[in-house]
């Protein structure tokens, strides 16, 4: 990880804000993580801090509540119903075990594709964890299975561009997610939920950042 002198006072306004969320009805806050370890924090003002190992992931994560992170699965070779991951679909793959490789996961599920076990299994590896699967089509299972099992904990929750949404949509309990373009592989939601239909979204981008 790379060291710098942190721009502080607005570091400490956004934490205010994303701590303070967990008293206040949901909200959505957006960053973005790029390859450079650099996080882009857009509230009001765009602030660039880089990444150290005070400042990871573990910042958004409340003992108090359950955290579900929530990723579309990363770049395919667009062959056939169940394609493979390209090679830049695996560099984002290793790229997704890097970013929460300091964040303590009890759990990691995907669907049961090629694309999607592709992506999620680097984490879990990494992880000591066993990828488990889930029903993309089916969505209360899976949430009722980390509320109720991890609950206080943080689970990966590997998706396609329509399924991550919808989860989003049942988490937070509202239809304010619509389907992620075909073309963006990047998005990382950090999902804290104090119970089904009430969470806090954090919005993250990773890797190599797609339009």
């Amino acid at each position: 990880m790379k060291k710098s002198v942190l721009l502080l006072p607005a570091l400490l306004i956004f934490l205010q804000v994303a701590f303070s969320a967990c008293e206040k009805d949901p909200e959505i806050i957006t960053n973005t993580i790029i390859e450079t370890d650099t996080l882009v924090i857009n509230h009001y003002d765009t602030v660039v801090v880089t990444l150290t190992d005070t400042f990871t992931l573990t910042e958004f994560l409340h003992d108090t509540a359950t955290t579900f992170i929530l990723v579309r699965h990363a770049e395919t070779t667009g062959g056939g119903s169940n394609p493979n991951l390209s090679a830049d679909g695996l560099l984002r793959a290793d790229e997704l075990a890097r970013v929460l490789k300091n964040v303590p996961l009890d759990a990691a599920y995907s669907t049961n594709f090629t694309r999607t076990t592709k992506t999620a299994e680097p984490t879990a590896a990494d992880q000591s964890l066993t990828l488990q699967t889930y029903d993309g089509f089916v969505l209360n299972p899976v949430v009722d299975a980390v509320l109720g099992n991890h609950r206080g904990g943080a689970a990966l929750v590997v998706g396609h561009s329509n399924t991550t949404p919808a989860l989003l949509n049942l988490l937070t309990g509202t239809n304010d997610y619509g389907n992620i373009p075909e073309t963006q592989y990047d998005n990382l939601y950090v999902v804290t939920v104090f119970e089904k239909g009430r969470a806090q979204v954090t919005h993250l981008k990773y890797g190599k950042v797609t339009p």
